[in-house]
């Protein structure tokens, strides 16, 4: 079922999270909203099927989670934008392939968790309680793949380039450039003038000593060889270091 639905579940509780639900799945987003109205440890602002109702909720509702079905198209570049316009809005993958190769890709996208695909539902919301207290239930074979993978990497701080000075708006642009809007999206999100978009960009563009938007992007890839645009609130380094790889293990 794919029936369009942007819908607002708003609740009165005071406390407990807020999240978005995306799932072009009718079917799995009422129920992952029947689950969690029972539990109460999170509220649900919202259900989404498109990444532009996503993206918009997300400036409107400011949620602290965006609980992202990992089965939708281009999903893992879709947390990239949702954090470069909300960098404090955390995303958790739900119903991933539960391997190293894909727990690795998703967090190098900015997850902050994901719900394995073999999850029960009545276990869902338990997955994520763990996830709002900084804890992951992670398979033992995946952990230990990821200890591994935290010993061979070599130290992420060596070789980069020292940031230019750029101001708070402009670091805001930069992450949205690299999400890949556009100007007219970049005025949209931040409730900016166009006109002043561009200004904001052509003083980037000079600080960062490149001409084009695209270079920018490179720039910032070039922070991070071989990843992809850095999420601003660190959340890509889970895997890199032991300290991470237990947190994904949890108690």
């Amino acid at each position: 079922m794919t029936r369009l639905h942007a819908e607002q579940h708003l609740d009165e509780r005071f406390g407990a999270p807020g999240a978005i639900i995306v799932t072009p799945l009718r079917i799995l987003s009422d129920c992952l909203v029947q689950a969690f109205e029972r539990d109460g440890r999170m509220t649900i602002l919202g259900l989404c099927c498109t990444m532009t109702q996503t993206l918009d909720m997300v400036v409107g509702a400011k949620p602290d989670f965006v609980l992202l079905d990992a089965t939708l198209s281009h999903s893992q570049s879709a947390v990239i934008r949702i954090l470069a316009i909300s960098p404090r809005t955390r995303v958790v993958a739900l119903a991933i392939d539960e391997t190293e190769d894909n727990v690795v890709a998703w967090a190098k996208a900015g997850a902050c968790g994901y719900v394995p695909n073999s999850t029960p539902l009545g276990d869902v919301t338990n997955f994520l309680a763990d996830i709002v207290q900084g804890r992951q239930q992670c398979a033992t074979d995946v952990a230990a793949g990821l200890l591994r993978r935290s010993a061979s990497e070599p130290d992420p701080g060596r070789g980069l380039v020292p940031p230019p000075s750029l101001t708070d708006r402009e670091r805001d642009i930069l992450r949205l450039i690299g999400a890949g809007l556009s100007n007219k999206d970049i005025a949209r999100h931040l409730n900016i003038s166009v006109a002043t978009t561009k200004a904001h960009v052509h003083n980037l563009l000079g600080k960062l000593n490149v001409r084009r938007r695209g270079e920018a992007t490179a720039w910032i890839h070039g922070q991070r060889p071989g990843q992809p645009v850095p999420p601003p609130n660190g959340q890509a380094a889970l895997w890199r270091d032991v300290g991470g790889a237990l947190a994904l293990v949890g108690k």
